[in-house]
């Protein structure tokens, strides 16, 4: 059951970019933007260079038009180059587009004149080498990790500026067959696109043997740290709301003595689950160290991370091998009513107050207000200021109570949290 369960995951990473984890979206959109900047600076040196080819082949003044198409084409590379894209899906997918489609425009206005002069009769060689320039361009996509939704979504791109030219301007093909264009683009395209999976799967699985804890799923240390950088600069670039949560399991130490480490490893990973199913996906669980979890939260205030504990405390943590339900210390910082100038200020705050927490009996979540909530998990809804909050957890509660009715010995609770 858990190799089909993992196998399906794969599948669905491979399928579509809206089933990476964070972690997995930020190193493939960070590939793809640098691979897409570095073509795309080469392209414009390229395009400039190739400007005197045209002048060599072609008569004046159709020279002077693809010379001037050329040069655009050079300054359109140029910007993306050297544009900063953010590392998120849509940015990549929209460099790698844009990276399509500066070429195929240069390569359709390129057929126009073409054909609406009539030089293509005078050189062979130069009319086949636009005919047959998608085929280079699909060639290019092999270098991209991209989804196979991501893939398809390029190659219709390729098909039509391959299809086009051969409805719009046929006499361009007396001396190039259309079907054996097409052909070919199917082929390398099929190729291309094998490739681009191929290193998405490679890519996939990188992340997860490097940045994933292989005990939680949650992400390690290392890499938890260098995504809050990641986040916390584009928080600042932004001025958006930034929360990181402190989450320290009470009295784990018990756990492992009383039943031994493999129950506390049963424990950790059903934490680390309940977590990941109420946070977000953009959210980013870091198992920061032992039984210590830190939560990044981008574009979340201090009001939702309140929010988010209430959700997390009705929702629960998991249970202990006797029933008896999983607690945690929790401690809460925003990067704005904080003040942070940094990543470090951000966790030492939200250490601090999980400290405090610890201090106030455990169980008990302290946020950036400085006021310490007690009794959040297996207890009555925590006592939060806003009474509106306070009575839609009193509803919740009872909800999450009746659910807990249904699972009614000690040896089914701990079985249906581990799956």
């Amino acid at each position: 059951m858990l190799s089909m369960r993992y196998t399906g995951e794969r599948r669905d990473n491979l399928l579509s970019a809206r089933f990476h984890s964070a972690e997995i979206s930020h190193e493939r959109c960070s590939l793809i933007l640098s691979r897409v900047q570095f073509v795309s600076r080469l392209f414009c040196f390229v395009s400039i260079l190739w400007i005197g080819v045209e002048f060599a082949c072609w008569p004046w003044p159709v020279s002077g038009v693809l010379a001037l198409l050329r040069a655009l084409s050079a300054g359109a590379f140029w910007i993306l180059g050297t544009y900063r894209f953010e590392a998120r899906p849509l940015g990549a997918c929209g460099a790698v587009l844009a990276l399509i489609l500066i070429p195929s425009s240069m390569i359709l206005g390129a057929e126009f004149v073409l054909g609406y002069t009539g030089a293509y009769t005078s050189q062979a060689f130069g009319t086949q080498a636009f005919l047959l320039s998608p085929l280079a361009l699909a060639a290019i996509l092999s270098i991209f990790p991209m989804t196979a939704r991501e893939t398809a979504l390029l190659g219709a791109a390729l098909i039509a500026v391959t299809v086009l030219p051969i409805i719009m301007w046929s006499e361009l093909f007396t001396t190039t067959s259309p079907l054996a264009v097409v052909l070919l683009l199917g082929l390398v395209g099929g190729i291309s696109a094998i490739a681009s999976l191929s290193q998405l799967n490679f890519l996939v699985s990188l992340v997860e043997k490097s940045a994933i804890d292989g005990l939680t799923g949650a992400v390690t240390r290392k890499f938890g740290e260098r995504m809050l950088e990641i986040v916390f600069a584009m928080s600042q670039r932004k001025n958006t709301a930034l929360s990181v949560l402190f989450i320290d399991l009470d009295r784990f130490k018990a756990v492992n003595d009383r039943y031994g480490h493999r129950a506390g490893d049963d424990v950790l990973r059903c934490v680390a689950a309940s977590i990941r199913a109420v946070a977000r996906q953009q959210d980013v669980l870091v198992r920061w160290g032992g039984e210590e979890f830190v939560l990044i939260m981008p574009e979340t205030n201090s009001t939702e991370a309140e929010s988010f504990v209430g959700r997390l405390a009705r929702a629960g943590i998991g249970f202990a091998p006797d029933a008896a339900p999983i607690t945690a210390s929790m401690g809460a910082a925003e990067r704005r009513s904080d003040k942070a100038d940094g990543c470090a200020a951000l966790i030492e705050a939200a250490d601090r107050r999980m400290y405090a927490a610890k201090e106030a009996g455990r169980n008990c979540y302290v946020g950036p207000s400085g006021i310490a909530v007690t009794g959040v998990i297996g207890s009555s809804p925590p006592a939060f200021e806003n009474e509106d909050r306070a009575r839609a957890n009193t509803n919740a509660n009872a909800e999450g109570d009746l659910a807990l009715k249904r699972t009614n010995t000690t040896e089914s609770r701990f079985t249906a949290c581990l799956n």
